[in-house]
């Protein structure tokens, strides 16, 4: 099986399966896959994901992003799109953020720091559901724009609560630094580390998914259970139904 799956019209279209728990089980392959944006994508793009089995598509973007570039899957007759990113921003856009800056780069680096703070907890209604339908046997498929941060974050949690090693989960969040194609959205008025600041997957963004989570609910176990809703017999059934 391959980890990055090709497309014509996306570039961070990737598989979870093959990552090894810290009991020694598997991630199973063809269940559960990210990606950036599928508003991208070709016929013939659509017809892979078809093709994969995937029924349902996980669209964490913000209102105004799906309104500019609409998933291609809307309506479909077979992969369902659950719009479960957030109506609004919740604060400034990236642009309004470091526009009028001195130091750009530092304000994006806090611009997108605090994001992952608050990822875990503002898109946890989105675990949910993606736990849920996973259980039910459904494969599916988590996007943001870029596949890096929402979509990244997301993935991080979804492989946590399977018991993947913290590390592994980490090599997998920053292969979107080898895959994702940027696709004309750099502004020319950007300085290099402005750009590195956000457009890349940065291991300090997502420990503090981890820290922001083990600060407020003790550990990332409580936060199974206390914020995503996980007793023990739905997390048996989770890990049963994703893992060989």
């Amino acid at each position: 099986m391959q980890r990055r799956i090709e497309m014509e019209g996306i570039t961070n279209f990737r598989d979870l399966g093959g990552y090894r728990t810290r009991a020694g089980e598997e991630v199973k392959w063809l269940t559960l896959f990210r990606s950036d944006t599928l508003s991208s994508l070709t016929d013939g793009d659509m017809q892979t994901v078809c093709d994969l089995g995937i029924s349902t598509a996980f669209d964490l973007r913000y209102g105004e992003e799906r309104a500019l570039e609409p998933s291609r899957f809307l309506g479909h007759d077979q992969v369902t799109v659950l719009e479960m990113g957030l109506d609004a921003r919740p604060g400034d856009s990236w642009v309004d953020s470091f526009e009028n800056a001195t130091d750009q780069a530092e304000v994006a680096r806090a611009y997108m720091t605090e994001g992952y703070r608050d990822y875990p907890f503002l898109y946890a209604h989105a675990y949910r559901e993606m736990i849920e339908r996973l259980t039910r046997g459904e494969r599916i498929i988590v996007h943001c724009t870029a596949g890096k941060d929402r979509a990244g974050t997301a993935a991080a949690m979804m492989l946590t609560v399977l018991g993947v090693p913290r590390d592994v989960v980490f090599e997998d969040y920053l292969l979107t630094n080898q895959y994702w194609d940027r696709g004309g959205r750099v502004r020319p008025e950007m300085d290099e580390e402005t750009v590195a600041s956000i457009f890349s997957a940065r291991e300090d963004y997502l420990h503090t998914a981890f820290t922001s989570i083990e600060a407020k609910c003790g550990s990332v176990e409580n936060y199974m259970e206390d914020v995503l809703g996980l007793n023990e017999t739905k997390l048996a059934a989770f890990r049963a139904a994703c893992l060989n």
